[in-house]
């Protein structure tokens, strides 16, 4: 070890039998990938991939301590190994779980709250990786209020330690321990086809001998990304290193080569991923070899250097620590702040998250795994025992009892009364409790068609209050979730077999306006702009969604629904935040001066206006369809409304619009649906629509 190696281990404490300092520069360039990526640097859109390289790691550092213990002696010592991980890893994780805890109770609305608690008692007992694949995408907006979101990895490592050691000692006492690395390449390639077999969340094996499986699977990105069966093979890839460690070429010249393509791989990953990918897929083998060459070469490499310097090692000591504070301090700046970070937000991240980092290793990490730590201060024995039962009973209660709402401010708007922002969008969606596809009214033969995804069908309330209760009209909702009913569109993103709801909602819709004697009057809506920002967005050709496409696809729609009138009703100008989590905040201490004002209104999305303007134009030059803007009746030239005159939320989430908001924007244009209605031609029958739309 060299000189500055050693000074460094003094430094940190390092006393480990053949240390590997070039394996803890690794973990720095991991760690690294992982911050900078949370921190939103642009040029780190593949960081995620820290992650992946820290399951490489941790397959060949435990499969080498495994592997030794089982040659010396034939098995291993579950008991010591398992305290060993405790020590290593608890102390660190249980602190970050208490302060982040603690932190959270101070200023997250209950609905968030009640998250953490069910995230927090999961991560005690390694399994957050289930819950957050139960809950939701981990490159989701939301996943921004969700401080324990990285514990995922850690449970999922946590359950690597729990497994393999048992593998590896049934090999050796079935005397099959020269089987076991044909065994661990098998399963490896298993994980690889697993990950091709559910990635769009399909399996016609499944769905005809297990449907209750196939359907929890049915997400296939978060499925792979989240549970362990799909990430076996990044841990094999580590693991499978150790049986050629030893069978080193020792030729520099061609460990350098060696270890630069590998840095290659990792730095292409890194820098070129994004987290539109499906992951790890077979995306997760670039990393994951990458790191097996920098670990199998980069000791007996002229630029071992690079991984073996100072700060290199120094960083990849502390990276378990950094790792679990940084993303919590992230979370709470959006979440105390405007949500964006600029760079000085991300220096003084970076140089907190740094810091806490250090003091947890010195102060907590290396104290902790002193070999006699827990035998020479029970005190501390039970010290653990107590919090480690405390946080998972909190956790649990919080998460059971709606995230103790005892602890939310009174409302500064008028609110109604049902728990949290979850129930409230629940109850106050403005298309909750009208059917996706269905008649509303007394005939199965409407006037009103209302079409689109679910920002078409938030206008059921307005319309169903207004047209059909207010004015005896019927109304027929064909309706989808993140779906263009437009002819000849198809979306194929992973997880759901979009193509067929999307030309069946059509289908069904196109059915009733034939059937009716009268046209009736066609109002279609979707998030516009988000729906052609998706990924995985298609037309017949294959070609990626634009503007023109899209108009196009009206003006086929118009075509197709013959005489009926068509109104489009563009992108609402969103909220941009959750105004009920907001207002529900606990205020005595962190938000005692809470100005409700700002949230009241908020700035006009020039991205969703030069969509609605570019819809505006189409209508204007073709005259074939009406469009409405609901930008000309929530907004002014600098602000937009996020409250009803009489201040009840007008959006049930960040850009639904609530039931409120959809009687708001109803009987703002209920001028132009009258007028539709009124100019609808006597004794119709529609010669346009003969068939159904097609694939």
């Amino acid at each position: 070890m060299s000189p500055k190696i050693q000074e460094t281990s003094r430094i940190f404490q390092v006393t480990k039998n053949n240390y590997l300092p070039h394996v803890d520069g690794l973990r720095a360039i991991a760690v690294l990938s992982v911050v900078l990526f949370h921190l939103n640097v642009s040029a780190f859109s593949g960081g995620y991939v820290g992650v992946d390289i820290f399951f490489v790691i941790s397959g060949f550092l435990i499969t080498g301590i495994l592997k030794k213990e089982l040659e010396q002696t034939g098995s291993v010592n579950l008991t010591k190994f398992y305290r060993r991980r405790i020590k290593r890893l608890g102390p660190a994780l249980l602190a970050t779980l208490l302060v982040t805890f603690i932190f959270s109770m101070l200023v997250f609305s209950p609905y968030h709250f009640q998250r953490i608690g069910g995230a927090l008692s999961s991560s005690i007992f390694s399994a957050s990786n289930f819950f957050f694949w139960l809950e939701a995408d981990y490159f989701d907006t939301s996943a921004n209020l969700k401080p324990f979101l990285h514990t995922w990895s850690l449970s999922i490592e946590e359950q690597f330690y729990l497994l393999w050691p048992i593998s590896l000692i049934i090999f050796y006492k079935l005397g099959l321990r020269f089987f076991i690395l044909p065994a661990l390449v098998i399963a490896s390639m298993a994980s690889l086809a697993l990950n091709f077999i559910l990635a769009d969340g399909q399996s016609s094996f499944l769905t005809k001998y297990f449907a209750g499986a196939a359907e929890l699977l049915e997400d296939g990105k978060s499925t792979l990304f989240f549970l362990l069966p799909f990430r076996v093979f990044e841990f094999g890839i580590g693991a499978a290193l150790v049986w050629f460690s030893g069978k080193k070429i020792p030729w520099k010249i061609f460990n350098d080569a060696v270890m630069w393509f590998g840095l290659g791989l990792v730095a292409y990953a890194i820098l070129m991923f994004d987290e539109k990918m499906i992951f790890p897929y077979w995306h997760a083998l670039i990393p994951c070899l990458g790191a097996a060459l920098i670990i199998y070469s980069a000791e007996d490499s002229y630029s071992s250097i690079l991984l073996t310097n100072r700060i290199a090692v120094s960083i990849g000591l502390i990276s378990y620590s950094l790792y679990l504070f940084h993303w919590p301090i992230i979370v709470f700046w959006h979440y105390l702040g405007d949500g964006d970070l600029n760079f000085r937000d991300q220096m003084l991240i970076g140089l907190l998250a740094f810091s806490l980092a250090f003091i947890s290793y010195r102060l907590i990490e290396q104290p902790f795994r002193q070999k006699n730590f827990f035998t020479s201060k029970p005190a501390w024995s039970v010290a653990f025992v107590v919090l480690f039962l405390t946080l998972f009973a909190s956790g649990i209660h919080s998460y059971s009892t709606d995230g103790w709402a005892w602890r939310a401010g009174e409302p500064m708007v008028n609110i109604d009364e049902v728990g949290d922002a979850s129930q409230f969008h629940k109850a106050y969606y403005g298309g909750s409790g009208y059917p996706y596809y269905g008649p509303i009214g007394n005939s199965k033969v409407p006037d009103i068609v209302l079409m689109g995804d679910s920002h078409g069908r938030h206008y059921a309330e307005g319309l169903n209050t207004i047209f059909v209760e207010g004015k005896s009209y019927d109304l027929f909702i064909a309706s989808g979730t993140s779906c263009f009913h437009l002819p000849g569109f198809t979306r194929t993103t992973k997880g759901y077999d979009w193509d067929q709801l999307c030309v069946n909602s059509l289908n069904e819709a196109l059915r009733f306006i034939n059937k009716a004697q009268i046209p009736p009057v066609v109002i279609i809506s979707h998030s516009w702009s988000s729906q052609m920002q998706r990924a995985g967005l298609i037309n017949k050709k294959q070609t990626k969604i634009g503007e023109t496409h899209i108009i196009n696809g009206i003006l086929r729609l118009k075509e197709a629904i013959g005489e009926s009138p068509l109104i489009v009703i563009g992108n609402v100008p969103t909220a941009g935040e959750n105004l009920y989590d907001i207002f529900t905040r606990p205020r005595p201490i962190i938000f005692n001066n809470f100005d409700p004002a700002p949230y009241l209104s908020s700035t006009p999305n020039s991205n969703l206006e030069r969509f609605n303007n570019a819809l505006r134009l189409n209508s204007e030059s073709t005259g074939e369809y009406n469009f409405v803007d609901p930008f000309d009746y929530l907004c002014n030239s600098t602000s937009c409304r996020n409250t009803d005159d009489d201040m009840r939320l007008i959006y049930s989430d960040k850009d639904h619009l609530s039931k409120y908001g959809s009687i708001y924007i109803i009987k703002a244009i209920q001028p132009i649906i009258e007028k539709a209605l009124a100019k609808r031609p006597k004794n119709w029958g529609n010669p346009a629509i003969s068939n159904e739309v097609k694939k």
